[in-house]
């Protein structure tokens, strides 16, 4: 250009890198400035918070430690309590017996290594008798050196030998997943005779405690430390838990609980605690009665165990008294009498394997014209039921059982359903059911039904009759006249069959077994067809 000087510009490329990289790095340096301060201010938040969090916490372990140290003073002195109640009983023994515990003392050596307490109260016992206690101390030390030598046998070993005769049975349980390590599983294979499945279902069931236990533990979590937060001392978590399952986690009606059941043990331990043990001349002749035996007595026993008569020694003596002390009258009475138990037992066991099972609903037998029902057994099948009628709701109780025979017999159809208490003042007829009570006429439903059985016109009619009920006596006595027995709970099952379906929950005992268990919900049953408050 015209009338213009240039002037040249020299451009060194080397600085200008170095200065690009300078800048870059300086532009780095404020990002990591940037980003450690906000760090800064997080952690200032969050320390901030820290501070009034600790600030809280110390507050409640100060007041822990107030409510700790308030139980720990009240513990104290109910133990410096029971100490001073001990020593004035031991005061008391070794006033009355002290010098005749020393005398024995000496002339017996192998009693010096028993406490001397144990001594006290062993005289006690025997009421100062020194033969009496003479002849305990020797049967004592016999027993206890016969263990001694039949105790060879040590823990470990008897356990290798279960191993060993349980084996394959062992083998099963460890492919179903149990841990077969564990101590109880022998156990319970010893108990059970070697039953898999019945070790099976009792193992499931031990954890399906377990796992509800814990399930527990996490969900009331917070209520747990709240409890103890507030000084509640909580030596049975199982209770604590069940209280708050009861309660649906009301934290104060649990506490509420805990502080009644703490006041109610500490008022019955305070009385025990008050009433001064004194020995009455009527209380020493008992426990002689209950201690000794002549020696007549004795060599009498002894004959009648070589003929063969054993059983409770008082018993056994009370007949051979009452059978002029003759051994022979006495082993024909006990033989008698073990033959009319041995009868009983097999009635019993009669009715348990003839009683109609009832599995499905077409298990109910269809020509049946008949149905009575003992309504006083059955008020107590059902939890719902049983703690309505222990409530004093008796009549409630009795209006709920109606309601659903009523409920049943509409979808069963039979002619004659009769329901039956001891005593009621509750006769109206609900829909088809007749309600009846045995008083006055009758003193039980026992002898009510009994009698209806036995009368000439229901004799063909039995066949077609059936007793729901679950006493023994009555299932046999009603037996022999020919009339079907269902039990109680067989009865409410079938209701469920036939009213509530959905109610049946078919339960597997382990995953690894094709067995099932059936269960029915019979509160849930009681709630749908009974319309009272239960």
């Amino acid at each position: 250009m015209q009338g213009e000087d240039i002037i040249p510009v020299i451009v060194d490329k080397e600085e200008i890198r170095q200065q690009a990289i300078f800048i870059e790095e300086r532009y780095h340096d404020i990002q990591r400035l940037e980003s450690t301060i906000v760090e800064l201010h997080d952690m200032f938040v969050d320390f901030t918070e820290l501070i009034s969090t600790q600030g809280k916490m110390i507050d409640n372990i100060q007041q822990y430690v107030l409510n700790s140290a308030d139980h720990t003073e009240k513990a104290v002195r109910a133990r410096l309590i029971r100490r001073e109640h001990r020593i004035n009983k031991w005061n008391i023994l070794e006033t009355r017996f002290g010098a005749t515990v020393t005398t024995l003392q000496q002339e017996i050596p192998s009693i010096q290594s028993m406490r001397r307490i144990r001594l006290l109260k062993i005289m006690e016992r025997f009421n100062g008798d020194v033969e009496q206690v003479r002849k305990f101390l020797q049967v004592f030390e016999e027993r206890h050196h016969e263990h001694d030598e039949n105790s060879n046998v040590s823990r470990r070993e008897k356990r290798e030998e279960l191993k060993s005769k349980y084996a394959t049975q062992l083998a099963e349980l460890s492919t179903a997943g149990i841990n077969v390590n564990c101590p109880c599983v022998l156990r319970q294979l010893e108990k059970n005779q070697g039953d898999v499945i019945k070790v099976m279902e009792r193992m499931s069931r031990h954890k399906a405690k377990k796992e509800k236990f814990e399930e527990l533990n996490a969900k009331y979590a917070n209520q747990i430390t709240q409890l103890e937060t507030d000084g509640i001392i909580i030596k049975n978590k199982k209770l604590l838990l069940r209280l708050l399952e009861k309660t649906d986690g009301q934290f104060d009606v649990v506490k509420q609980l805990l502080n009644e059941r703490k006041e109610y043990r500490d008022k019955h331990r305070n009385e025990a605690q008050d009433t001064t043990i004194q020995e009455t001349d009527e209380t020493g002749l008992t426990l002689r009665k209950r201690c000794k035996l002549s020696d007549d007595d004795i060599n009498n026993l002894k004959q009648l165990r070589l003929a063969g008569v054993h059983g409770n020694p008082m018993r056994i003596l009370s007949i051979f008294h009452e059978c002029n002390e003759s051994i022979e009258m006495t082993t024909v009475r006990i033989q008698e009498e073990r033959k009319r138990r041995h009868q009983s037992r097999d009635d019993e066991q009669k009715f348990e394997n003839t009683d109609i099972t009832i599995n499905n609903r077409d298990d109910w037998p269809h020509d049946i014209e008949q149905v009575y029902l003992d309504g006083n057994n059955m008020m107590f099948v059902v939890d719902s039921l049983r703690r309505l009628c222990l409530n004093r709701a008796r009549k409630k109780t009795e209006r709920a059982l109606g309601e659903i025979v009523c409920a049943w017999n509409e979808q069963m159809h039979i002619p004659y359903v009769e329901l039956i208490f001891d005593s009621t003042h509750q006769l109206d007829q609900i829909g088809t059911i007749k309600i009846s009570s045995a008083q006055p006429k009758y003193r039980t439903t026992d002898d009510m039904l009994v009698e209806i059985a036995r009368q000439p016109e229901n004799r063909e009619k039995n066949q077609r009759t059936i007793i729901v009920t679950s006493d023994r006596g009555l299932a046999a006595l009603l037996q022999r006249e020919g009339c079907l027995i269902v039990k109680s709970y067989s009865w409410f099952a079938h209701c469920v069959m036939t009213l509530t379906p959905d109610l049946i929950n078919y339960e597997g005992l382990t995953d690894t077994m094709p067995t099932t268990k059936i269960r029915h919900n019979l509160d849930e049953l009681v709630r749908r067809i009974v319309n009272i408050d239960i």
